[in-house]
């Protein structure tokens, strides 16, 4: 091959450079999933540490199959919990609803923009703002304007809080509604909204919301675990939902506004139904189910973020994962995928405190992790290698976890309970390391400086009082302290 056949013109190469580049930059940003060692230790400390419920399962699903990771129990002593536990999965509900909306547009039975009137009996007034209607896709999208929660609920048992609300207080509510602007204008999530939609899809097929899943969704997915009545089976399998680490939770029932989060389920049954969303499982259902994760509109004012019919859809660190969550008293769940990955990730845990960080990370390990308390890693470092030692253990992690990051607020509070535990030298230490990380904190000097003197370093102290002073001139506690420090010095 001659020379001459190797030779671009200038302005050639360099556009072939840059397409090069681009695809290697693309490679690189590529998402990348956390691996079931990470995280099985991040379940682990979420449960032994953070005391979030007994147990959580994670469902993972890709173009390769699925798989179930476990860690913990059902309750406080009780069953291991694995892919068949039952839990309540809350508004993940919602995007059932919508899956039936959608596929009742497909029928011909309804249409999106159909206002919510044409489907409710007739005598029942509906919120209209300047003669605009509510229609089904706001309900669906989260832009109809009604308010969370209906404001007539008053329930007699506020541990179970929907389970004596009836349809006609729902009419009532509905017709009690005020609207100060047009519905499909700006996202705001209401449960009421998403309940009035499942009541009207069940009063337009004639049939009621659990009847509806398990006909149109449930059965054909051959998911057997799925219902809001819960067999004699599935009552056996049933996570305890914990509001407080150790305090069992009463189930949530909510007949008439069952469409907003009645439904329970096990982790194999919700792999099933994010395996069909994600087209890893065929299904009749298909066309339906993409239908809903069309963006209809921004969550706001935050790139990246948009609301599909039920669905949330997150473009960020790479990653386009279409998602929900879902809570009741002592639940936290979540369902989500990414269409350009194809992989899908189901959380079930049977605490009060979500864990979407987790699911999150298992999908893209380019996502934060929560922190509730100190990463074992660190802890264990620090062990072995002393506290005065955690600026450089820190960094060392990070680079291991770029996405690690301790937040000031956190890292102040874990040093605070270490000076409540009598740990004085290594409070200091952390609340040292708090400082080099933060510098321009007022708070973070008066906390150092309060360290500082329950070691017995009062000149420390006070120069960290004094420091707290220059950042915020107006740090009353700062000021108060300082005055004392000096008085007590001068004493001495």
């Amino acid at each position: 091959m001659t020379r001459s056949r190797l030779t671009l013109p200038l302005l050639a190469s360099s556009c072939v450079l840059a397409l090069l580049a681009a695809s290697a930059a693309a490679q690189a940003a590529a998402p990348v999933p956390a691996t079931d060692a990470e995280i099985l230790a991040m379940m682990k400390a979420r449960v032994d540490i953070d005391k979030k419920g007994s147990g959580m399962v994670v469902g993972l699903i890709d173009p390769r199959g699925s798989r179930v990771l476990s860690y913990g129990t059902v309750s406080i002593g009780g069953a291991p919990a694995d892919a068949d536990s039952v839990y309540e999965i809350g508004s993940i509900t919602k995007v059932f609803t919508t899956t039936l909306l959608s596929d009742m547009v497909l029928r011909g039975d309804l249409k999106l923009d159909d206002p919510i009137g044409a489907h409710l009996p007739a005598g029942v007034k509906t919120p209209a703002f300047e003669g605009k209607p509510i229609t089904l896709r706001e309900l669906a999208a989260q832009l109809s304007g009604l308010p969370s929660i209906p404001s007539n609920l008053a329930p007699a048992n506020p541990g179970n809080p929907f389970a004596d609300y009836s349809v006609p207080q729902l009419y009532a509510a509905l017709a009690s509604y005020r609207p100060t602007r047009a519905s499909g204008d700006v996202y705001a999530y209401s449960n009421y909204g998403m309940g009035l939609l499942g009541h009207i899809l069940a009063l337009r097929a004639g049939s009621d919301v659990e009847t509806l899943v398990r006909q149109r969704i449930a059965t054909p997915l051959g998911m057997d675990s799925t219902a809001i009545t819960l067999s004699a089976d599935m009552q056996r399998r049933l996570a305890t939902g914990y509001g407080m680490p150790g305090k069992a939770s009463q189930n949530w029932d909510m007949p008439a506004l069952a469409g907003m989060g009645a439904l329970r389920s096990s982790t194999a049954d919700m792999l099933k139904f994010v395996g069909a969303n994600a087209g890893l499982i065929p299904s009749p259902l298909y066309p339906a189910m993409r239908a809903t994760h069309k963006p209809q509109h921004p969550l706001g004012k935050q790139a990246g973020e948009f609301i599909g019919l039920g669905w949330h859809i997150l473009d960020k660190f790479g990653s386009h994962i279409v998602w929900h969550n879902g809570g009741t008293a002592g639940y936290r769940t979540y369902i989500g995928f990414d269409p350009d990955t194809r992989r899908g990730v189901v959380l079930m845990s049977n605490s009060h405190s979500g864990s979407d960080d987790i699911a999150r990370r298992a999908l893209n390990r380019a996502f934060p992790l929560t922190m509730y308390s100190p990463p074992p890693a660190l802890l264990d470092a620090l062990a072995k290698r002393g506290y005065e030692r955690i600026g450089a253990v820190y960094q060392e992690l990070r680079a291991a976890d770029p996405q690690l990051s301790l937040g000031e607020v956190f890292v102040n509070e874990w040093a605070y309970e270490m000076l409540r535990q009598g740990r004085l030298e290594d409070s200091l230490a952390v609340f040292k390391f708090n400082a080099t990380q933060f510098p321009a904190s007022s708070n973070v000097f008066d906390s150092l400086g309060e360290a500082y003197e329950k070691n017995g370093q009062l000149d420390a102290a006070i120069a960290s009082y004094q420091r707290a002073l220059e950042l915020d001139p107006k740090a009353h506690n700062a000021q108060d302290t300082l005055a004392r420090l000096k008085a007590q010095n001068k004493d001495q």
